[in-house]
C-alpha cells in the first residue's frame, strides 16, 4: 500500500525512520534505473568514507602525575623511618583526552560504463548530516567538488525540510519544501533545480548519461511507495501525532484532510 500523500510523506522525515528510508530509497533507485539503462551502463550502490576527529568541548581535560614527587619534609621523615629509603626524581606524565575518531559513510547510487568502469552519473540522497554545519557537511561538499572536477553528472535529491540547504548556485531557487538538482557535465557550471512542495507530486527526474546517450527517467514517487510498502511504514508511522519536523498550521490542516480520507487509522 503506498503512502497516502501525493508526494513526499512528511512523517517519513522523522530522524527515527530516515536512516531506513534513505537506505531503502537507494536500493529502489538502483533497481529502477537498471531496468531502463542501456546495456553498457549499470547502476550500482557505492559509498565514500571519511574519518572525523571530534573532542567534546564540554569535557574537562583531567590530568594527574603518574609518579608523586615527595616534598623535602616527607623525604626527611622517610629517611628517619628507614635508612634504605631513596628519593627518586621522575618527571610526571599527564593524562589527556585525544580527539574521538569516528568513521562515517555515505551511500549513493552511481552509474558506470561497464566497458571502461568509468563513473558517468552520481545520484545522492541528502541526509540530515549533509545539512548541518560541521565535518560531515564539509566532507560531503568536498566530495561534490570531486564529482564536478571529474566531469561526472550529479543529481542531488533533498527530501528533508529540516536543516540548511546546500548551495544550489545563483540565482537562488524559490523557497520550497524539497528540491532536486541535476548538474549535467555539458552544462556545468549551470544546473537545473526542481523545487516542489509537500502538496505537490514528486517530479520525475531526468537522469543524464552523456552527450550522445538519451537520458532516462527516474520515478522517485514510485521508489518512495516501494520503500513505504516493503518497510511496512503504514504500521510504523504515528499519523495521530505531529510529524518531526513539524508542519506549518496550513500544511498540518491539509495533511489532516489527506489522512482523514485515507483508510489508515491515525495512531
Amino acid at each position: 500500500m503506498p503512502s497516502p500523500f501525493p508526494g513526499m510523506d512528511p512523517w517519513l522525515e522523522n530522524p527515527n525512520h530516515w536512516s531506513g528510508v534513505h537506505l531503502g530509497l537507494i536500493v529502489a533507485i538502483r533497481t529502477q534505473l537498471n531496468r531502463v539503462l542501456p546495456d553498457n551502463l549499470v547502476a550500482d550502490i557505492d559509498e565514500y568514507v571519511w574519518v572525523t576527529e571530534e573532542i567534546d568541548s564540554d569535557r574537562e581535560l583531567l590530568g594527574r602525575p603518574d609518579v608523586f614527587i615527595p616534598s623535602t619534609e616527607s623525604v626527611r621523615t622517610s629517611t628517619r623511618a628507614s635508612s634504605r629509603a631513596k628519593t627518586q626524581l621522575v618527571s610526571g606524565s599527564v593524562t589527556v583526552t585525544l580527539p574521538d575518531r569516528k568513521v562515517k559513510k555515505n551511500r549513493l547510487v552511481k552509474i558506470i560504463n561497464v566497458e571502461g568502469d568509468r563513473v558517468i552519473t552520481v545520484l545522492e540522497l541528502l541526509s540530515p548530516s549533509n545539512k548541518k554545519s560541521g565535518s560531515d557537511r564539509d566532507a560531503y561538499m568536498s566530495k561534490r567538488r570531486e564529482y564536478f572536477a571529474a566531469g561526472a553528472n550529479l543529481i542531488n535529491i533533498d527530501l528533508l525540510r529540516d536543516g540548511d540547504r546546500i548551495s544550489m548556485g545563483r540565482p537562488r531557487p524559490p523557497v520550497s519544501d524539497y528540491y532536486v538538482l541535476v548538474s549535467r557535465t555539458e552544462m556545468y557550471p549551470e544546473a537545473n533545480v526542481w523545487p516542489f512542495s509537500l502538496r505537490e507530486s514528486i517530479p520525475e527526474v531526468t537522469i543524464p548519461l552523456g552527450e550522445n546517450i538519451p537520458p532516462v527517467l527516474l520515478d522517485l514517487k514510485d521508489c518512495l511507495d516501494i520503500v513505504y510498502d516493503t518497510g511496512r511504514y503504514q504500521r510504523k508511522l504515528k499519523y495521530g501525532k505531529p510529524p518531526s519536523p513539524p508542519l506549518s498550521r496550513l500544511d498540518a490542516e491539509w495533511a489532516g484532510t489527506i489522512l482523514a480520507k485515507s483508510p489508515r487509522k491515525a495512531r
